[in-house]
This record gives structure tokens, C-alpha cells and sequence, in this order.
């Protein structure tokens, strides 16, 4: 069974964590300020946490960051779940724009969400509004 929970500061923050470890074993920031005041979603599978994403507030835009799915759960569509997870509570608090940094492999479950490119710089990604469909390869 597939459930998510929502994360808000530091406290409970463990599977986020863990999740990040795993997923970013060679990087040495797996938190930061932003972990104060985010929200983070964890993708649980039978009670195994799988992935993670944050939602924050920063520059005056919401973005979606530290999207992460652990190995064996790739190419299950759990980061296009996460995705539409962060951009829905975004909506919900406010957001008319949501804003994502990504790489190739994450552009085409972005642009099939909705999301477009606005600079070529950092590959910065923005969805404007809700998000509708559903997840994975069988939307149409």
C-alpha cells in the first residue's frame, strides 16, 4: 500500500533523512535552514519509506526541492506522485506558481505535469496553478 505524511521544521524528520542519505550518499548536505520551515512529504510503501520532496518559501516563490526516490523503488512514477503532491499543497497555502530546478531525466515527468521551462541557466521549471490527471504513464 502506498500512503504518504506530511512534515513541517525539524522534528520527525528521520525518514526524510535516511531517505536523503541513501539517495545522496556523496553529498554532505542532506539538511539545511530550509528543513525549519518546510514541508516535506515522505512516500511510504507498506510502511518502507521510498521518497521524499520539500516544499519551501524563498525569494518570494514556492519551489520544490530535494526530490529523491530510493533505488528500488525507481521508475514506479513516485517522483511525478511527489511532484503533484508538493504542487497541490503549494496551492492550497497560496501559490499561483510553483517553481522546480531540474535535470533531463526530470524534465519529461515535468513538462507531462504541466510544468515549462523558463531559463536555460539552472534548468529552472515553473507549473502555474493546480495540478489535475493522474500520475504515471497511464494519463491521457
Amino acid at each position: 500500500m502506498i500512503s504518504t505524511r506530511w512534515f513541517q521544521g525539524n522534528n520527525n524528520l528521520s525518514d526524510v533523512l535516511s531517505i536523503r542519505k541513501e539517495v545522496y550518499a556523496d553529498t554532505d548536505t542532506l539538511s539545511d535552514f530550509y528543513d525549519e520551515f518546510a514541508f516535506n512529504a515522505v512516500l511510504y510503501v507498506d510502511d518502507v519509506p521510498a521518497g521524499t520532496a520539500r516544499l519551501l518559501f524563498k525569494d518570494g516563490m514556492y519551489f520544490i526541492d530535494m526530490l529523491c526516490v530510493k533505488k528500488q523503488f525507481k521508475g514506479l512514477n513516485y517522483e511525478d506522485l511527489l511532484i503533484r503532491l508538493l504542487v497541490r499543497k503549494a496551492v492550497t497555502i497560496g501559490a499561483e506558481k510553483t517553481y522546480i530546478e531540474s535535470d533531463k531525466d526530470l524534465q519529461k515527468i515535468l513538462e507531462k505535469i504541466g510544468f515549462i521551462r523558463i531559463s536555460n541557466d539552472k534548468t529552472l521549471m515553473v507549473k502555474e496553478g493546480d495540478v489535475g490527471g493522474c500520475c504515471g504513464s497511464s494519463s491521457k
